[in-house]
């Protein structure tokens, strides 16, 4: 069984998107606080790490469609095609998002590095804009994000693929975001020596959330243990569920241990381990994800 692992690009994509998605909500937060204010420089700075990540995810779901000229492909039935809105809406985060970076950053770069090409015409246009511009910037991004990870779900909600469309879809991608969102933008204020406080409150929310998950998880298996076709029980597909989420939990624990007490000791390479073993407990979820493909097949469509 290869628990599937054939789906890899698509297991990387998902996770960094979603991951993207959660920490920009996070630190959109954090800019809200007068903290957050204070440092804005340093957060913008930091905030560039979310779109490299982005940009690698979809890199990884450009291979899974063989090309990037059949992304173009994709896009040909946005509204009508679950997978084009997927798509779409996730090109309008990651412009959006960029976007919205490249123009509040320009303020900071002009005062730290003006010399740097473009950097005079991209600030000259950001103080243009309205003195509020970025709060509401940030609001929609993020929210633009919220609707890209609800299409994510809404494409793998398929009627002909039992293990998929349960709540369960939504719901694990929902605690990717929660939980590899807030350790990321931990990480990203750990980096920038900003908000104490606030990259505490970060952690505390993935630990809850990976509490949260376990008991998701539980009840998936049993959900999964009462899945079956003519030809396939759905616990087969994945025969190692069981001691892989186990895997996955102990390494999210441990990821989110390392978080915690390196923000204590401003520890950034431990920050940067603890966040990468729960992103690699993540990635063994949702490689379980794409195992659990199965279809219920003609006869149970009554065809």
């Amino acid at each position: 069984m290869e628990n599937g692992l054939h789906e890899w690009p698509l297991v990387l994509f998902t996770v960094l998107a979603q991951s993207v998605v959660g920490a920009f909500i996070a630190l959109t937060l954090v800019l809200l606080t007068a903290e957050g204010k204070r440092f804005a420089n340093r957060i913008h700075y930091g905030m560039a790490v979310l779109w490299v990540l982005m940009a690698c995810g979809f890199m990884f779901s450009t291979m899974h469609l063989g090309s990037p000229e059949r992304a173009f492909n994709a896009l040909n039935r946005i509204g009508q095609s679950d997978l084009s809105n997927e798509i779409a809406t996730g090109s309008l985060f990651f412009a959006l998002g960029s976007g919205y970076w490249a123009l509040a950053v320009s303020r900071f770069v002009q005062k730290d590095r003006p010399n740097l090409p473009l950097v005079g015409l991209v600030a000259s246009i950001e103080q243009k804009l309205p003195a509020r511009w970025g709060d509401l910037a940030r609001i929609v991004v993020a929210l633009s994000g919220l609707v890209f990870v609800a299409a994510m779900a809404k494409l793998y909600m398929i009627p002909t693929v039992p293990t998929w469309n349960s709540i369960y879809t939504p719901l694990s991608f929902g605690l990717t975001v929660l939980i590899s969102g807030s350790l990321l933008a931990a990480v990203i204020l750990n980096f920038t020596q900003t908000h104490k406080a606030f990259q505490t409150g970060l952690v505390v929310v993935a630990f809850f959330g990976l509490l949260v998950a376990i008991v998701i998880s539980w009840l998936q298996y049993q959900f999964l243990a009462q899945v079956s076709t003519s030809i396939f029980q759905a616990l087969e597909r994945v025969p190692d569920f069981v001691w892989l989420m186990s895997i996955r939990f102990v390494m999210s624990l441990v990821g989110i241990s390392l978080v915690f007490f390196a923000l204590r000791k401003a520890q950034n390479p431990m920050a940067i381990l603890g966040f990468l073993l729960v992103f690699a407990g993540e990635l063994i979820a949702r490689t379980l994800f794409y195992g659990l493909h199965m279809t219920v097949g003609l006869k149970a469509l009554g065809a």
